[in-house]
């Protein structure tokens, strides 16, 4: 059982009266942060939550790369330079070494170098790439980062007393950190290192601040620097630990406001050299740039009460997954999270939950509430990923949450091994038995989560079935669907891939229409299959819709090279045909690939007289008199 324990008071006095929450005297804030050294007192735990790390996520070590690693290591040209690669990883933006330049695919844009030089150096050492290191790095850093937790909160805690040591506030709230199932996808998806190494390096930063308190030591405001700029260099969410950081002191410590505002001032200094970094090699953000693909911008075109209730329902499901985490899902993209007005019942109750959390967090601010900090935590590090500062690109991520859950876990710490126990002579029992409740539960659902992240169709068939309606979980389905096709001899398996791929290819398009990757999936599931049963109708019948919507997908191209001298000229003079004439009837982008097709079907049948009048308008509404004149005359000359 914690308790609260004020230096000047006896211990009997503190067993029979309550911690007074005066501004003068606050118990849990009396005396220095550093008492003696963390690891004499606390190795046995350390120890305990590296096993721990490693007995949940050890599976992952046997997995190979997914996801973004393409975009970050297999897929990176800096990264597969190794050593050599560090200078450019440091010096562009964090998509130009996957696509040879830099895109604005999101708001911001992305610069989060210090993972990806990771990646660089172990691709150094090992000469290549190698996954089960990566793997293994991942959960030492976790684990790490679970001790630095204890580390702060022992700090933090240092006037509290326990019976025992595994049922002290740091020991608690860094197992439930260490547990969480909602940290599978930080942990087992190589690419969310940069989401470890964020919150690693940003507790770090806190714990040298609260040193530098004690004595106003200069080395450890240097070193309290230096880890809150490269954890800005990790990813850009350590910036909200600017305000963290001063806030847990004065949560914490008796400590002058001025020595609170010294730390402030270095860390915005900090924090500005890091940004002037960053703007010189990614840009400047273009916050006011349009971002019309809906799966980089999930709200383009939605209404402003839809877009401000979409969001407010995503943070109401944050709370949700840190209080019950089931099930999970990597991808939360349109429209896995249904487009919500503002003024629905869920996202209007989401909204009193947030101004209620406000309300305790600003209140508590005077008596300095263990509750009201772990809130206050929870709201700061949740702002920048909420979609409320910057569009993120997505509806939500459950490893967006990754820092701000050690707000959540704290609390529950808190309420377990300070509270409960006051309730009732009981109380620790029952504290105890919850613990061990949610221990077990956890534990059990981060054990059974982490093989979803063995490989692309593992992890999409899990996504599928939790988001139905996402359609990048279908299309991302489809697309590994295919790619075992491509590596199954069977033919009447290879048929079976074909089908399902196509399946969720065709669910996606009926989600997000003009989604290019699952329509480039219909035309590879059409082109495979053709050359399978030689079936040209069949081709052309799964052809039409695709051509239809995404007109300017290269591969059509490809095949209708491939398709020429090989017979089929007839049906493909009319499809082609048909597909310029429809696109000739639209008012968008797509009308302009209409000259292609009819270009096609001339090169079959130049005596075709509907085909002759639509090259006419073709070439009328392309700005070309001359041509449109010629062909419709030619048109004309076949009456």
């Amino acid at each position: 059982m914690a308790k609260s324990r004020s230096k000047p008071e006896p211990a009997a006095s503190r067993q029979k009266t309550a911690p007074k929450t005066s501004a003068l005297v606050i118990p849990h804030t009396e005396g220095p942060f550093y008492t003696s050294s963390f690891y004499r007192r606390h190795w046995p735990a350390a120890l305990v939550l590296m096993l721990v790390s490693f007995i949940l996520y050890y599976q992952c070590i046997a997995y190979d790369y997914i996801l973004d690693d393409l975009m970050v290591i297999t897929g990176n040209s800096f990264t597969k330079k190794g050593f050599g690669g560090i200078w450019d990883i440091m010096t562009t933006e964090s998509f130009e070494g996957y696509f040879g330049e830099r895109k604005d695919l999101v708001q911001g844009n992305r610069y989060r170098p210090l993972s990806i030089v990771t990646f660089a150096i172990e691709y150094g050492i090992m000469g290549g790439t190698a996954p089960w290191l990566s793997h293994v790095v991942n959960i030492l850093l976790y684990g790490l980062t679970g001790i630095t937790l204890m580390m702060v909160l022992d700090l933090m805690f240092r006037n509290f007393t326990s019976r025992s040591w595994w049922f002290s506030v740091p020991f608690l709230a860094s197992l439930i950190f260490i547990l969480h199932p909602i940290h599978t996808e930080a942990v087992a998806n190589i690419k969310g290192r940069d989401e470890i190494m964020s919150m690693l390096l940003s507790l770090i930063a806190l714990y040298t601040a609260m040193r530098y308190t004690d004595h106003n030591q200069g080395r450890w405001l240097a070193l309290s620097m230096v880890s809150f700029f490269l954890a800005l260099l990790s990813k850009e969410n350590a910036i909200t630990f600017l305000a963290v950081i001063p806030l847990s002191v004065y949560f914490f410590g008796r400590v002058r406001s001025g020595v609170i505002f010294r730390i402030f001032l270095w860390l915005a200094g900090t924090t500005i050299l890091y940004l002037i970094l960053r703007f010189n090699t990614a840009g400047v953000p273009k916050l006011s740039q349009p971002i019309t693909d809906l799966m980089n911008n999930p709200f383009f075109g939605m209404k402003p009460d839809e877009k401000i209730g979409t969001i407010l329902y995503t943070l109401g499901k944050y709370i949700l997954l840190m209080v019950w985490p089931h099930p999970l899902s990597h991808d939360y993209y349109p429209y896995a999270i249904p487009k919500t007005s503002l003024f629905s019942i869920i996202p209007l109750g989401c909204l009193l939950v947030y101004l209620a959390l406000a309300f305790i967090g600003i209140r508590g601010l005077r008596s300095k509430s263990v509750y009201a900090y772990s809130i206050l935590f929870y709201l700061i590090t949740l702002t920048i990923v909420s979609n409320v500062v910057i569009n993120v690109g997505t509806f939500m991520n459950e490893r967006f949450i990754f820092m701000a859950s050690a707000g959540f876990c704290l609390a529950v710490a808190y309420a377990l091994s300070v509270y409960l126990p006051k309730l009732s002579p009981g109380g620790q029992n029952i504290a105890i038995g919850l613990m061990t409740v949610i221990a077990a539960g956890f534990g059990l659902k981060t054990y059974l989560r982490v093989p979803v992240w063995e490989n692309a169709l593992t992890l999409n068939k899990a996504a599928v079935e939790v988001c139905p309606n996402s359609a990048r979980a279908n299309s991302f389905m489809s697309t590994a669907l295919f790619e075992q096709f491509k590596v199954t001899e069977n033919r009447e398996e290879k048929k079976r891939l074909l089908t399902e791929s196509e399946k969720y290819a065709l669910k996606s398009v009926e989600i997000v229409p003009n989604y290019q990757n699952p329509n480039l999936m219909l035309i590879g599931v059409a082109s495979e299959r053709f050359k399978l049963d030689n079936d040209i109708n069949e081709y052309i019948r799964q052809m039409k819709p695709v051509v239809q919507r995404r007109p300017d997908i290269p591969f059509i191209e490809e095949f209708h090279n491939y398709q020429k001298g090989r017979g089929f000229d007839q049906q493909l003079f009319g499809f082609y045909l048909e597909a310029g004439s429809n696109l000739l009837q639209v008012n968008d982008g797509r009308r302009a690939f209409a000259l292609k097709f009819l270009t096609w079907a001339y090169e079959i049948n130049p005596n075709n007289r509907q085909l002759l009048e639509a090259l006419g308008l073709a070439h009328e509404l392309a700005g070309d008199a001359t041509r449109a004149a010629s062909f419709r005359q030619a048109a004309q000359s076949m009456q």
